[in-house]
């Protein structure tokens, strides 16, 4: 399954309180309104505990210092900097709340910030790679079910047996 998937399966299966955002959907074109929105979901996680708050696509939100030209001359006033810093001000000290957790998704764990990775925020890394010919099979499954479109055993196994590499939203764009 997908990083997303796995997550949601997690918390549901631990009775949490989940909340998924994608990263660069929280981005605002008003100076301080981005900063504004992540400090209002971490207050929101603390008051409906326990609870994952989980970032899609973290790189876009925890990006190295410096990476992809976030520096004031680019035009950007450093924004990046700025969201960065209230992200890493807002985990800091998660651990002692109990019930209160984060998850960051990527595909670019490179790009990911170090202070983000440190003792305390995001510090356990869990690589999640993609569907085995199996899992896409049961995924095609789950999916064709959803959307009303009839998929047999032998052309559900085809298509599993042609989307090596496909994760599941993938799948899941596949069949829309």
């Amino acid at each position: 399954c997908g990083k997303t998937m796995l997550v949601q399966a997690l918390a549901s299966e631990s009775n949490m309180n989940f909340i998924p955002v994608k990263g660069p959907e929280i981005f605002s074109k008003y100076l301080g309104e981005t900063e504004a929105t992540l400090r209002r979901l971490f207050a929101m996680e603390r008051k409906i505990a326990p609870c994952i708050l989980i970032f899609d696509e973290m790189d876009s939100i925890g990006a190295k210092r410096g990476w992809g030209g976030d520096a004031d001359s680019s035009g950007s006033n450093g924004v990046g900097e700025r969201v960065l810093s209230t992200l890493l001000n807002e985990m800091d000290g998660i651990e002692e709340r109990a019930g209160v957790f984060v998850i960051g998704c990527t595909n670019q764990p490179g790009a990911m910030d170090d202070a983000l990775l440190r003792l305390g925020r995001l510090d356990q890394l869990v690589y999640v790679g993609y569907p085995t010919l199996r899992d896409r099979s049961g995924i095609i499954d789950t999916i064709s079910k959803r959307i009303p479109l009839p998929v047999d055993p032998e052309t559900r196994d085809r298509l599993a047996r042609q989307t090596v590499g496909f994760s599941p939203a993938d799948l899941e764009a596949l069949f829309r």
